[in-house]
């Protein structure tokens, strides 16, 4: 026959943390010592590499500047050149020079006014015919005020 023992369970007053000793504690503390040590490591080469970035980006932030400042310096040149290149005097001496323009010796300029065909002398005119004098009395009402200029 088989007798069951009595086992009675344990109060909590018995229980008691296990406390690592002999070569588990040991192995446990190397552990979080290595953890430690990854863990600066870590945030030195971070701060390492943002001072490195930081001060590569200034670099180039100046480098970009004298660049802008090279390019403004040359658009002003160009500038200068363009005003020069487009004065009366030189184009006049390229007209006459390279392109063989003269300057007109005699020329008469006309002008016409607003108020020199008056709305009477406009309904005089006739229907324009087949001559050419004509048309051309037809046409003269069409540019009145148009051009305006003075003799020379």
């Amino acid at each position: 026959m088989v007798v069951a023992e009595q086992r009675s369970l344990p109060i909590e007053s018995e229980i008691r943390p296990r406390v690592a000793t002999g070569p588990n504690l040991a192995v446990r503390k190397c552990a979080v010592l290595t953890m430690i040590v990854l863990a600066g490591f870590t945030l030195v080469m971070l701060y390492t590499y943002q001072t490195t970035r930081i001060i590569t980006l200034g670099y180039q932030a100046d480098a970009v500047q004298s660049s802008i400042k090279d390019l403004q310096t040359q658009n002003n040149q160009m500038e200068l050149e363009v005003a020069e290149l487009q004065t009366p005097e030189r184009v006049e001496q390229i007209a006459t020079t390279r392109l063989g323009m003269q300057e007109p010796q005699n020329f008469m300029i006309a002008s016409f006014s607003p108020g020199s065909v008056s709305q009477e002398s406009q309904s005089e005119i006739k229907p324009p015919s087949s001559s050419w004098s004509a048309k051309l009395l037809a046409a003269i009402p069409k540019f009145i005020g148009r051009a305006e200029a003075s003799p020379l």
